[in-house]
């Protein structure tokens, strides 16, 4: 497994698979948003990062979820 640097959308990606691999979790709109808020509330609750770091990091997890989204692993 290689390293994965937080925050990348690379980082949300597998975060997000990982969920639901592990929770056997798909096709389900609640788990899916829950899961989503799950990784906005990391984001925004670090406060170790300044303003565009979030942003830039909240972009990403868009891009991440759209990307799962898309592969067909939860719809």
């Amino acid at each position: 497994m290689s390293t994965v640097l937080f925050g990348t959308i690379e980082y949300y990606e597998r975060e997000l698979i990982i969920y639901f691999t592990n929770n056997y979790i798909s096709n389900k709109d609640d788990a899916t948003i829950q899961v989503f808020l799950m990784l906005e509330s990391e984001i925004f609750n670090v406060f170790l990062f300044d303003e565009a770091f979030r942003i830039r990091c909240m972009k990403n997890l868009l891009k991440a979820f759209c990307r799962v989204s898309e592969t067909n692993l939860i719809k």
